[in-house]
């Protein structure tokens, strides 16, 4: 029995010992091709700049939502689309961006909703991929209680490393394949999605109806806060939009939504206009109810510039 015992020891040891040698050693062919990667490109473009920016922090409501030459060219200023994934989690996002923020850049957060009354704010796989295959260096952005959450996440990444990179041992790799919309390269110079903009609408669902059950996390709140402060702090100035989402998901979280709203206007970081502004009909939206097709890009990029205009003007 003691032997037995043993040997089941000694197996779990094995699987360990692999999954940490993958996770650090095997390369992700897939995450250094996928659009998580391009923030590697979105950190260059904001380096090159020299002057007063304007800079669009958030997930892929971003990503997928904007049209940010249409920007420069009302504000006569640089633009760069920080959005990548919302997986990413909120709070590795604003840390992020820190380093990168001077004195008379305009900073626009655009915050996902679940990021207020779920885990999403602490970063889920996605950002475990940024960690270890993207952006190594990312990994002093994050806290003991982040990688406490992360912890889940680590076996299962390191396990689909190892089976995303077997195959490419028995195939030449080929840059001639066709741009995917979730690729790297789908991103324009300004950091915008844009494969996406020619092609039809894709099937999605709404999002998940409130329960009831959910609350909050201040501790949410509480980061913005002091981000709002950091950036200040920099000479810069934040700007709270909400983000564009889907009507009926709108209507789905229409209880959170309002109480998240109520919680950033009473500790002095409210959005700049109504949640509502941007509940869009379903036909403005490519696959997913964050995810603008063009049409939708369009309309939502008009009423940022309009939005924008008392605090650029």
């Amino acid at each position: 029995m003691k032997g037995f015992l043993y040997k089941i020891a000694g197996f779990f040891v094995l699987v360990i010992l692999v999954l940490a040698l993958s996770l650090y050693y095997t390369p992700d062919v897939v995450s250094r091709t996928s659009i998580l990667a391009a923030l590697i490109n979105k950190h260059e473009a904001l380096q090159k700049i020299k002057t007063e920016k304007i800079i669009f922090v958030g997930g892929s409501n971003l990503s997928f939502g904007l049209d940010s030459k249409k920007i420069i060219e009302a504000y006569k200023k640089p633009v760069i689309n920080m959005g990548v994934h919302a997986g990413i989690g909120l709070e590795y996002i604003m840390n992020d961006v820190k380093g990168y923020i001077n004195r008379g850049d305009i900073v626009v957060l655009v915050p996902e909703y679940e990021n207020f009354y779920t885990d999403n704010f602490y970063g889920e796989m996605e950002l475990v991929s940024v960690l270890f295959d993207i952006d190594p260096a990312g990994r002093k952005h994050v806290n003991a209680k982040q990688w406490e959450h992360l912890l889940k996440y680590i076996p299962t990444y390191s396990a689909k490393k190892i089976k995303n990179y077997i195959p490419t041992l028995f195939r030449k790799s080929s840059l001639a394949m066709e741009i995917d919309i979730y690729d790297r390269r789908s991103f324009n110079e300004f950091g915008d999605a844009y494969i996406h903009w020619v092609l039809p609408n894709q099937n999605y669902m709404s999002s998940k109806k409130n329960s009831g059950a959910e609350k909050i996390n201040l501790e949410v709140i509480v980061f913005i806060k002091n981000f709002k402060e950091y950036v200040e702090g920099k000479g810069a100035k934040l700007i709270i939009l909400p983000p564009v989402i889907e009507e009926q998901s709108f209507n789905n979280q229409d209880k959170m939504i309002n109480e998240i709203g109520v919680a950033l206007a009473q500790n002095n970081v409210g959005f700049l206009v109504k949640p509502d502004t941007y509940k869009f009909p379903a036909d403005y939206f490519f696959n997913s109810y964050y995810h603008l097709n063009k049409k939708g890009v369009d309309k939502r990029t008009e009423m940022v510039i309009g939005n924008l205009e008392p605090v650029l003007r």
